[in-house]
């Protein structure tokens, strides 16, 4: 046996003794962010290994799901979801495990009792967390990928007991195209992953859910993303005022479209969704790291978690707005917001920063 194998079936082995030590009370599985596929998919393989070990798991979410494709997955697979939004709401669990995340959702403040046990991410973080078991990998392109991998390494593995292997299957390999950006930036690991779950997937739910369906308010982020990008040599920004929050994916939407104009490969679109300002960015240049680029950025919170993150090709930020909030005129809140942004980016794009500087000159001598 290889010494990659080796570590496999160690990992694989770790994992299931830490949950099976793990039995005398409840867990929760809580999902970051706006749940998508790939923490979906992950979910679904956390709750597996759970039952087959005889432990009780919850798969929660604080933030609702955006993107019309992922509410199609959870509708067409049954996937068991239930929706938090307060400390009270998490009362009855005793045990944490983090699935395509590092950190917990900040938007909901934790129950004292609650002990962090697994972390499962393939995200770049800014300092390890501290748990029984930790598994963060950044070298795969999918959470869903590492799920596999103790799934081919004999725990909870395809084709056993059970009559979950389909859903599961299904939502994993969902989330391993999704995250690779339909396997363009798959790794061998993913690409194994991917192998390894194809003959249990249901191909006509995965048909379904690929055909990719825009909403008009994301149609209408795109256009005015078009009409107010400012554009830096090859790097584009775009603000695109206020967003619903089930159509949060509006805004990665604009980037994902913005970022085929040939003469750009990096680009930030960003809006306000509820009570915090809400970013995307898309780059195709390897030297842009997007995890990096938030952290000079955005920075962290008071608590010292990372206002953004990213993985090889995108990232992502959300700012709590905190009093602003309240601000009952629209107009002048989005001018403080779109300043906020520009001159956060103007830290890690100097020539925004020189724009930015001969716009207020301008101004003055107005």
């Amino acid at each position: 046996m290889s010494n990659g194998n080796k570590s496999s079936v160690a990992r694989a082995q770790r994992l299931e003794q830490v949950l099976s030590q793990a039995t005398d009370k409840p867990h929760v599985i809580l999902l970051g962010g706006h749940p998508d596929p790939d923490a979906i998919g992950s979910a679904l393989a956390h709750r597996r290994i759970c039952e087959r070990l005889g432990v009780s798991a919850t798969i929660a979410h604080v933030l609702p799901l955006s993107r019309s494709e992922n509410r199609a997955l959870v509708k067409l697979l049954n996937v068991p979801m239930v929706r938090v939004d307060k400390t009270e709401d998490l009362q009855e669990f005793g045990y944490l495990s983090l699935v395509d995340a590092s950190q917990h959702e900040p938007s909901i403040q934790l129950p004292d009792n609650l002990e962090l046990l697994t972390v499962v991410d393939h995200h770049r973080p800014k300092s390890l967390p501290r748990a029984p078991f930790v598994d963060v990998r950044h070298d795969v392109g999918a959470t869903s990928t590492i799920y596999a991998e103790y799934s081919e390494q004999g725990l909870a593995p395809l084709g056993g007991e059970g009559s979950d292997d389909t859903a599961v299957a299904t939502a994993m390999f969902f989330g391993i195209q999704t995250d690779t950006d339909d396997f363009a930036f798959s790794t061998p690991q993913d690409f194994r992953a991917a192998a390894y779950l194809k003959p249990f997937c249901d191909a006509e739910t995965l048909s379904r859910v690929g055909r990719r369906s825009i909403s008009a308010e994301a149609m209408d982020a795109v256009g005015i993303a078009l009409r107010e990008l400012q554009v830096i040599r090859d790097f584009a920004i775009a603000g695109v005022g206020r967003v619903s929050a089930i159509n949060r994916d509006a805004i990665p939407t604009a980037a994902d479209f913005i970022l085929r104009r040939e003469d750009i490969d990096t680009v930030l679109v960003y809006g306000i969704v509820e009570d915090r300002v809400d970013g995307s960015l898309r780059t195709s240049r390897a030297s842009v790291d997007p995890a990096l680029f938030m952290q000079n950025a955005f920075g962290s919170d008071p608590d010292g978690r990372p206002y953004g993150g990213g993985r090889a090709d995108m990232g992502g930020f959300q700012i709590p707005l905190g009093p602003l909030s309240e601000c009952a005129d629209e107009e002048s809140l989005w001018k403080l917001v779109q300043e906020l942004i520009e001159r956060r980016v103007a830290r890690v794009v100097p020539d925004l920063e020189k724009k930015l500087n001969q716009e207020a000159r301008s101004k003055e001598r107005e």
